[in-house]
């Protein structure tokens, strides 16, 4: 859908599921799950905490870790849109 969610509460060890093919070769596609593990982010003016990253694992991944990861954990960047 084009619509977006304001706010949404992020635990960590919270079930993610992936809603779209990111990395098809990684092992990373639509019905992909995860366990929530890191959650960074900034807080702007009004006080709000904004999501800049986050750190889920998901076992169905490559083994094939990122520099600094643990195998099957992946970085989630923040998504933006200028209008």
């Amino acid at each position: 859908t084009n619509m977006r969610l304001g706010k949404i509460p992020l635990v960590i060890r919270m079930p993610v599921l992936v809603s779209q093919n990111f990395d098809v070769e990684g092992g990373i596609v639509n019905g992909s799950t995860g366990i929530l593990k890191k959650v960074r982010y900034t807080v702007n003016d009004e006080k709000q905490c904004v999501l800049r990253s986050c750190i889920v694992e998901i076992n169905q991944s490559s083994d094939d870790a990122l520099p600094n990861l643990h195998p099957h954990d992946i970085p989630i960047i923040e998504d933006s849109v200028e209008l």
